[in-house]
């Protein structure tokens, strides 16, 4: 007897995701590849709170008002571990080069709520700056924790 077990969720890529197993032996394989799928389907949330998301977006609203060290303590990521730190970097690096740019750190409120100002160029920059400790012009994710929980 041939037995089939069909999963469909969404994919981290929006994609929908779906496992048929033609045996038995199959269903424990597709649910692993479903599981460590959507694992990467992360957002902010998971890690950080609403409440405490939208104090830190209040706090930073004008124009050339964001201290990133204001917004780390504000939001709670300060206190986060390095794991999940890294968990937030991960969702903050757009193109997922490994490395957060300039034109990625524009919209680094962005990423916490859609509504949410861009940087100015000097906050951008200023931003850029106290992360940046190699000088190659991006922040690695090592740079990034340093940061945060400096």
């Amino acid at each position: 007897m041939v037995y089939y077990k069909t999963l469909n969720k969404q994919a981290y890529w929006g994609d929908i995701f779906t496992c048929v197993s033609v045996c038995n032996s199959l269903v424990p394989l597709c649910n692993t590849l479903f599981f460590f799928l959507t694992r990467f389907k992360m957002s902010i949330t998971d890690i950080l709170s609403p409440s405490d998301i939208a104090a830190a977006l209040r706090d930073c609203q004008a124009p050339d008002s964001f201290s990133h060290k204001k917004f780390f303590q504000i939001s709670g990521m300060s206190k986060k571990s390095s794991n999940q730190i890294k968990d937030i970097f991960r969702l903050l690096d757009n193109d997922q080069s490994g490395f957060i740019e300039e034109d990625e750190l524009k919209y680094f409120l962005q990423r916490f709520e859609c509504g949410a100002r861009v940087l100015t160029t000097s906050e951008t920059k200023t931003f850029l700056a106290a992360a940046d400790h190699d000088g190659d012009g991006k922040i690695g994710v090592e740079e990034f924790q340093e940061m945060v929980h400096s």
